[in-house]
Formats: C-alpha cells, sequence, structure tokens
C-alpha cells in the first residue's frame, strides 16, 4: 500500500511538473503578428516620451529600426537633436567587427591565423609563448588578455586626471597609437605587464579593452591609411552616415555635453576625443548600419558584408551561464565576434565610457531593434551613481522592447519555468526511488 501511495503521489507531482513546462513551451513559442509601422510610430510617440522625462539623463536619443527603415528617430532633454553627436563607448566594437570581417571577405585575413602577420610587431601571450593569439580570439574576447596599464588613461587623454583618475604618464601619454602598443605589448616595453595576460588564448571569455584596440591597428595597417580613414571609406560614407566621425571637432556646436553624476547630481565633464579612434556618431546613424545587420549585410543597393559574414558575426563562440542571471539589461547568452546575444533572440553590444552611454540591439527575425544614447555616465563617480545614471538608459529600454517584442518577458520567463520544472521532476524522481528503497526493505 505504501508503494502504491508514493507512487501516485509523485504520479500527481509529475504531471503538475510536465503541465507546468508544457505551459512554458507553449508560451516560448508563441508569436503574435509582425507589428505594424503605423502602429508601432503611434505606440512609441504615446509611451516613450513620458518615460524618457521622468528619467534624469540630461538627454536621450532614440533611433528604433523596423523592418527596411529607421522608423522613429527622436531626441529628449537639453541641448540635443536627433542631429546632436554622443559617444558610443563601446558599441564602436560592432563597427570594429564589420571592418575587420570586410577583410577576410576580401581575402587580406584569415580568423585563425596568428595575428602577428597582420603586424609590424609581435603579439605573444607569455605564459604561452607556443600558442598562437589569433584574429578571432581577439574578436571573441578569448585572447587571455585582460587591459593594458595605463589604457583608460591613454585613451581619454587623461582629461579626468587627476580629480577622477589617476594620469597616464607623460612618455605614454605623447605616444601614437603604435608606439603605445610597441610600449605595451613587446617585453621590456616601457608600459610593459605579463600579468596582463591572464588566461591561456582560446581557452576561455575574458573581457578585453585592449584587444580592440589593437584591431583597430590592424585594420590601418592593412588597409594602408588610419583606422579613421578606412571606417569613413568602407562604412560611414557607403551607408550615408554623415554624422559619424573620430573627432569631437567635427561636430562643434552639435556635440551633446558629457555629464557624470556625483552624489545623485549631473556635473558637467569635458568633451573628449579618445586619441582621434573614438567614435562620435548618433542613434540615427548606427540605426542605418543596424539595418545592414538585420539584412545579411545589405543595405538598400548596398553589400556591407556578404551574408557568410553576417552569420560568423552573429555565432556565438562563448556560451555564458547562469540562467537565472538578474540584471537591469537583457540577459546575455553568450558572445560572438562583437557581438552579444541576449535572451529571446536579441543581439547587440552596450557601450559605457565617460560621460555617454550606449544600448545597440536587434532582432534579426522580428525586424526590429533600435538605439539609445545618453550623455550622462557615472563609471566616474562610481557606486550609487553608476546604477542610477543605468537606470535611466535601461528604463527606457524596457519600455522600448515591451513594444517592439511585446512576447519578451513572458518568453523569458517561460524559460525559467521550463528550467525550474525540469529540476522539479529531477527532485520527484529521486525521491520516489529513495522511498521505493525503503519500502523494499
Amino acid at each position: 500500500m505504501l508503494t502504491v501511495r508514493l507512487v501516485k503521489n509523485c504520479e500527481s507531482g509529475v504531471r503538475f511538473v510536465l503541465s507546468s513546462i508544457l505551459v512554458a513551451f507553449c508560451i516560448a513559442c508563441s508569436v503574435i503578428d509582425p507589428i505594424d509601422t503605423t502602429f508601432l510610430i503611434a505606440e512609441l510617440d504615446a509611451k516613450l516620451p513620458t518615460v524618457v522625462t521622468s528619467g534624469n539623463s540630461p538627454s536621450i536619443q532614440v533611433a528604433v529600426v523596423h523592418q527596411d527603415q529607421v522608423a522613429w528617430p527622436q531626441a529628449f532633454g537639453e541641448n540635443t537633436s536627433v542631429d546632436h553627436v554622443y559617444m558610443n563607448a563601446s558599441v564602436q566594437k560592432v563597427f570594429t567587427a564589420v571592418a575587420v570581417l570586410q577583410l577576410v571577405q576580401d581575402g587580406l585575413v584569415d580568423l585563425d591565423t596568428d595575428v602577428s602577420m597582420y603586424l609590424p610587431f609581435t603579439v605573444q601571450h607569455p605564459g604561452f609563448p607556443e600558442k598562437p593569439v589569433t584574429v578571432r580570439m581577439l574578436l571573441a574576447h578569448r585572447s587571455g588578455l585582460d587591459a593594458f596599464p595605463h589604457q583608460f588613461a591613454w585613451d581619454t587623454e587623461s582629461t579626468f586626471s587627476p580629480q577622477f583618475r589617476p594620469p597616464c604618464p607623460d612618455d605614454l601619454l605623447n605616444m601614437s597609437h603604435k608606439e603605445f602598443l610597441l610600449a605595451s605589448i613587446i617585453p621590456g616595453g616601457s608600459n610593459y605587464d605579463r600579468q596582463v595576460w591572464v588566461l591561456e588564448p582560446g581557452q576561455d571569455y575574458r573581457y578585453s579593452v585592449s584587444a580592440y584596440p589593437l584591431l583597430r591597428y590592424m585594420i590601418g595597417h592593412l588597409a594602408g591609411q588610419s583606422y579613421a580613414e578606412y571606417m569613413h571609406a568602407n562604412i560611414f560614407t557607403p551607408l550615408g552616415m554623415s554624422n559619424s566621425g573620430f573627432s569631437a571637432g567635427e561636430f562643434a556646436g552639435r556635440h551633446a555635453i558629457p555629464y557624470t553624476r556625483i552624489d545623485g547630481e549631473n556635473i558637467e565633464i569635458p568633451v573628449w576625443n579618445g586619441q582621434g579612434s573614438m567614435m562620435h556618431t548618433t542613434a540615427r546613424d548606427m540605426a542605418t548600419f543596424m539595418l545592414a545587420l538585420m539584412n545579411n549585410g545589405q543595405y538598400k543597393d548596398l553589400q556591407l558584408l556578404q551574408p557568410e559574414m553576417i552569420e560568423l558575426l552573429q555565432q556565438r563562440t562563448t556560451r555564458f551561464k547562469g540562467i537565472f542571471k538578474s540584471s537591469d539589461d537583457m540577459p546575455s547568452t553568450g558572445h560572438g565576434l562583437g557581438l552579444f546575444t541576449f535572451r529571446g533572440g536579441w543581439l547587440g553590444n552596450g557601450g559605457s565610457a565617460p560621460g555617454f552611454q550606449c544600448l545597440f540591439r536587434f532582432h534579426p527575425s522580428k525586424q526590429v531593434g533600435y538605439v539609445i544614447l545618453s550623455n550622462v555616465n557615472a563609471i566616474l563617480g562610481g557606486g550609487e551613481n553608476y546604477e542610477s545614471a543605468r537606470s535611466d538608459i535601461y528604463t527606457v529600454q524596457d519600455a522600448l522592447v515591451s513594444i517592439l517584442d511585446p512576447t519578451f518577458v513572458i518568453r523569458r520567463r517561460a524559460s525559467e519555468i521550463w528550467a525550474v520544472g525540469a529540476f522539479m521532476l529531477y527532485l520527484f524522481t529521486v525521491r520516489l526511488i529513495v522511498r521505493w528503497r525503503k519500502a523494499q526493505h
């Protein structure tokens, strides 16, 4: 009788778990009718202004893409317009990755070749000198490299020193891009530190702020021109990105003023250049670039990248663990070659730099996406200020996703229900076996 009762109780529990999993599966697979552009714009007009103005950012610039157009470019706040220029920080990595893949499709680069083959100096991991550091590893943040000493100070030209950050030594600050890399990579260089190579090449993911500056130099070296000149000639100009460049001086009078947040207050900081290789742009320009990524590399009559290169760009090379990861941002599930993969089929990247934040997200199968730019950050202030500044831009993102992908939250929860249900089923099974064995004795 005990065995029968145990079996019946367990069967009831198993039916509950299985039904929960089935419901989760149905929700996860559910689809809704495609969004009509007119309806989409009406929804954005009705909801977004209130959401944006309820935050504490001096200004927010937004561009929404739908199908084959930039459907909704808008700017909110003080001293801004859709033509005002912001810095996009680490989102620039997506542009750099596309430039590298253009060189790949032109036969100038092989992703699995030692990057030293494409440079006038040798890049070598001091702990694993026999293992080449490849172009693919650098793109995928799997080279083992972390950050060179003084990378932040050199990038920002000591603009925020000494108030917020230690200054870059004068001998480094006055170096060119190539000179800084040589000083940082070659053993015995004035900025060399073998401890910045923290993992074995190719073995694991480690986000690196120094990997992409190395790739930027490689692009210019192979192209026989500066990185900035290459980007203008091969990406910005062909796409009509007339409000994008690498010098704040190009956009005098319409460059968004950067702010840092300290003790809850937005404090103006200087506009900075980033050694002439940091990108200044608008949400609308980036949205145009996004359209090419969403449509197999094609924008109007331009084939920015071949479809196989787009597939490679979006291919996940690292799978992140932690299905219950909690974040204000979309929980990321992995990283490809310059792009992060997010739950629900979304792709993109995010950027954070002194005075600026950027979110760049798109969903290829739904043919929607968005770019959000903000001119306040708190990486100089840190702590609660940092989270406060982040929440402003992520609140805007939440509102956009609720309109562009209404079932996203449900699908995300469905995956969690699926995982919990599977775990409960496992526990029920183990418990049944234990009790059955006891009953036999």
